[in-house]
């Protein structure tokens, strides 16, 4: 599908607007100047729209994705149930200050709380989360998964890479001036390394993270049948030609898979998955949908 932001924001936002949400969709670090050159206005008006998006939470936030599996990291997802919340604002504060916790996002399901934790000590990690959950009454139950990653070369950061990957993780859009007085590390060496995470594929790209709050923004939890792994292969590649997929990642854990979604409307949703579920029946053994309905970004604590 071409035009994404056409097919999920026509109606609501200008063609300006949209072409402009497009640009940065591909790369959320692009420059004014592109921008400028993209929509045939000035940088000015560039800047201001961009603004504009920033303070009317069109856009959440602009992310560096990082290849955390050649860092030595392993990716679990949380996903906690709780009683009523009494102050949700210090319960996520709460949440953000458990070691490693990247995302928080509040769901309208069973479990209403869902982590992305990177950690390089899985026992350190599910004990921190059992002394959390224990001194918390209203915390049910859980469950977690942990990302498969595929078996990748190690690659070493010095201090000063990790703290420029930790800016640009929390905005992306930071030119290399301001991370330089961020971080105390020179303007050119901020460049240069930047560059280089970049050209070693540390850096898989820059992400424009769009509020979805007026569409659908589903997480997907799927368990696979065993003797039908074979269809997997296909199945992945559908989803990754989808450009309303967000994330998509395979798990060991109660699920198989799990791949994000967004939507104009739950009927546009429920069509795609029915599809899905007809065309890969034999494959798709159970499945849970978890309606997202909100977002909560946090720096990427690395060791």
């Amino acid at each position: 599908m071409n035009g994404m932001m056409d097919y999920l924001f026509k109606g609501k936002l200008d063609k300006i607007d949209i072409k402009m949400l497009d640009a940065l969709r591909h790369d959320a670090r692009i420059s004014l100047k592109d921008i400028s050159s993209k929509c045939r206005i000035s940088k000015q008006t560039a800047l201001y729209r961009l603004k504009r998006f920033v303070d009317n939470n069109i856009i959440k936030g602009f992310h560096a994705k990082i290849d955390y599996a050649r860092l030595r990291y392993s990716t679990y997802y949380v996903f906690i149930q709780t009683r009523y919340i009494e102050n949700e604002k210090e319960f996520i504060a709460d949440l953000s200050k458990i070691h490693g916790c990247i995302v928080i996002m509040k769901s309208v399901t069973q479990y209403n709380y869902n982590l992305k934790i990177l950690t390089k000590d899985a026992y350190a990690m599910t004990t921190e989360l059992e002394e959390f959950f224990n001194k918390r009454k209203n915390v049910t139950s859980h469950f977690i998964l942990q990302r498969l990653d595929a078996t990748k070369d190690v690659y070493s950061l010095d201090a000063a890479d990790k703290s420029i990957l930790q800016e640009l993780c929390l905005d992306c859009r930071l030119n290399s001036l301001e991370i330089s007085k961020k971080t105390g590390i020179g303007y050119d060496a901020v460049h240069n390394r930047i560059k280089k995470l970049i050209k070693d594929k540390i850096i898989m790209n820059f992400t424009t993270v769009m509020n979805f709050d007026n569409l659908m923004y589903y997480g997907i939890l799927l368990k696979f049948a065993d003797d039908q792994l074979d269809k997997l292969a296909v199945f992945d590649s559908m989803l990754k030609l989808d450009p309303l997929v967000v994330e998509r990642y395979k798990c060991l854990g109660e699920f198989s898979y799990i791949f994000e979604i967004v939507d104009k409307d739950y009927k546009s949703i429920n069509e795609k998955l029915n599809k899905i579920r007809s065309q890969f029946h034999g494959l798709i053994r159970n499945s849970q949908l978890v309606p997202i309905e909100n977002h909560y970004f946090y720096k990427a604590r690395l060791d």
